[in-house]
């Protein structure tokens, strides 16, 4: 895992991961793919983690007065529904690294096509209903558990209720703090309570540890970049280079 090419890209995926906490929500689904190129299997959420805790904790300080905590409260209960759908699906494929690659490229092109589709929309702010809210709720949850992939899911909701770009940053900040925090107890009793190995190594920790200082790159980065960002351009990147993640994750080899 430390060899140069695995830090490059590491490097890169810990820098976005940073930019998609302060100024570009979602641009952290490009870090799955990135993470999938130097992991397997339960690795791949194991080793990203970390990294996502490490930026969380930038973005809830910096924006924690702008989180529209009235929109968060009904969620919890749907993603914890998603939490368990994402246990029973660890527990079921157990070593079957291949299923569990294919099911985060299939959630990663689901939520890149819902993603195009919000943006060719253009829809107007609406009120949400509880149904909606279940979707939503869940399937962020089961995303986010399975493959820490949700930002697309979780930005169409926010975004589709007409948060301005401050307020969604603040909102998703404390959302995806808590659901990472959540994850760290439930990955510990998967791995070892199942078969199919531990989310967590020493190694993959060091790893973790020295993809930090990118990560603080990232954050300041997208700090300053945030009040004069046109990130149309860079939505759309990313986007491409996740899909192209996620097809390279299903093709066989």
């Amino acid at each position: 895992m430390f060899t140069v090419g695995a830090l490059l890209v590491g490097a890169i995926a810990a820098i976005v991961t940073g930019l998609s906490k302060t100024a570009l929500p979602g641009a952290g689904l490009l870090a799955v793919p990135l993470f999938a190129m130097v992991a397997e299997g339960r690795a791949i959420p194991g080793v990203t983690l970390p990294v996502l805790l490490f930026a969380d904790l930038f973005a809830v300080s910096w924006y924690r007065h702008h989180t529209r905590w009235d929109l968060l409260r009904p969620l919890a209960v749907w993603v914890t529904a998603g939490f368990a759908v994402g246990t029973a699906f660890f527990v079921i494929v157990g070593t079957n690294v291949r299923a569990l690659e294919v099911v985060i490229a299939l959630g990663i092109i689901a939520v890149v096509t819902l993603q195009i589709v919000r943006i060719v929309r253009n829809t107007p702010p609406r009120h949400t209903t509880t149904a909606e809210t279940a979707l939503y709720g869940t399937a962020g949850g089961f995303t986010t558990f399975v493959s820490n992939s949700a930002g697309p899911i979780m930005n169409t909701y926010l975004v589709g209720l007409g948060l301005d770009r401050t307020a969604l940053v603040g909102t998703s900040a404390w959302f995806y703090f808590a659901v990472n925090l959540a994850k760290i107890p439930v990955y510990l009793a998967i791995g070892a309570w199942s078969t199919g190995g531990a989310f967590f190594s020493a190694e993959s920790l060091r790893y973790d540890l020295v993809l930090l200082p990118f990560v603080v790159i990232g954050v300041y980065g997208g700090r300053a970049l945030l009040p004069r960002l046109h990130d149309r351009f860079f939505l759309w990147l990313v986007l491409v280079l996740s899909l192209a993640g996620a097809v390279k994750l299903l093709l066989p080899g």
